[in-house]
């Protein structure tokens, strides 16, 4: 008997052991979990996949911190999770009702579902969420930059107007006139006037910015005007602010492919960039350098290669028409040089 109740007392003590050792991962996880600072470094590297894990593991722990909401959203919009995004962005602006960047971000998560799902309801919810951040904070200049953008582009029964959107642009003038310059771009590029939106670049790098996103957007409408001199020319200015810029590799690269110039240093030159930048929502993203890159081996009738990274960049962005209609392309080639 007496050996029965020491075996009895030894199994008890063994399992609360046990309990105890089992126990101690899961308090170093919620010790482990990361504030809004780490979460912001983390995003700000590229890592949206980590900021993703790290943040909903974090609102787990801590779910009242609208930070790390936030941060979910951001990762997820990144990542093009945008039901995620969406329900991450509605959580932080409702325990942080006031913050205008917040409201800001769920404009554009619900803006990106809408035009997914071509939603008239997500499209207005898209409106009021960009009103309120401009509510919320008049200097918040990306903020009124969205919703300019709105402006031009919805129709008139879901809130468009050009006169808003004018009173956007003169808006962001006044607290910035580099900034104003640039919105004004947008607003005739929204408008098709591209003429119009040249003069605003031209006297915009007249002024010699300091920031290297100026001279990318002018890249951008360059680009999509296929006027690779002009091209050529904003990254030499570009290259005197930031040379070290993965991204300019990527616009030297579509200079090149657009020129018709050196396809070979524009495959390397994507390559490099695809390996060195992961991407942004606010600038150049990787599927852009995918379809490039798919650009370079068409070029080259190398159809399979090409289909390869049309297809990845598809992946990255279902919702970008351009990118589905390279992939069907690409696979028409393919299908022929199979015959």
């Amino acid at each position: 008997m007496r050996v029965a109740r020491i075996a009895r007392l030894c199994m008890a003590a063994f399992l609360a052991v046990t309990a105890v050792c089992a126990a101690i991962p899961l308090l170093a996880e919620r010790r482990a979990a990361m504030n809004s600072e780490e979460l912001r470094k983390l995003f700000e590297a590229g890592d949206y996949r980590q900021v993703q894990r790290a943040s909903q593991a974090a609102v787990e722990v801590t779910p009242q911190d609208p930070t790390l909401h936030y941060w979910l959203a951001r990762s997820a919009y990144e990542l093009g999770i945008y039901d995620l995004a969406v329900r991450a962005a509605e959580n932080a602006c409702r325990l942080n009702p006031q913050s205008s960047d917040f409201q800001m971000w769920l404009g554009r998560a619900y803006g990106r579902k809408a035009e997914i799902e071509s939603s008239f309801f997500l499209a207005r919810k898209t409106r009021h969420a960009l009103e309120t951040a401009v509510k919320l904070d008049g200097t918040n200049i990306a903020a009124r930059r969205d919703l300019a953008e709105y402006y031009v582009e919805a129709p008139w029964f879901l809130g468009g107007s050009k006169d808003k959107a004018r009173q956007q642009v003169d808006a962001i003038a006044g607290l910035d006139p580099l900034e104003g310059m640039l919105a004004m771009a947008d607003f005739y590029r929204g408008f098709d006037q591209p003429q119009e939106a040249q003069k605003q670049y031209e006297m915009l790098l007249e002024k010699h910015p300091p920031k290297v996103r100026f001279y990318l957007e002018a890249l951008d409408f360059y680009q999509h005007q296929r006027d690779s001199l002009n091209m050529a020319r904003v990254l030499g200015a570009a290259r005197g602010v930031a040379p070290e810029d993965p991204r300019l590799l990527f616009y030297g690269a579509v200079t090149r492919v657009i020129g018709g110039l050196q396809l070979d240093q524009a495959e390397t030159d994507l390559r490099r960039f695809l390996a060195e930048y992961p991407g942004n929502s606010d600038s150049v993203s990787q599927a852009e350098g995918r379809d490039w890159l798919g650009t370079v081996y068409e070029k080259e009738g190398k159809w399979q290669e090409a289909l390869d990274q049309y297809r990845q960049a598809a992946q990255l962005e279902p919702y970008r028409k351009r990118f589905r209609k390279s992939v069907e392309r690409a696979e028409k080639e393919v299908k022929k040089q199979g015959h």
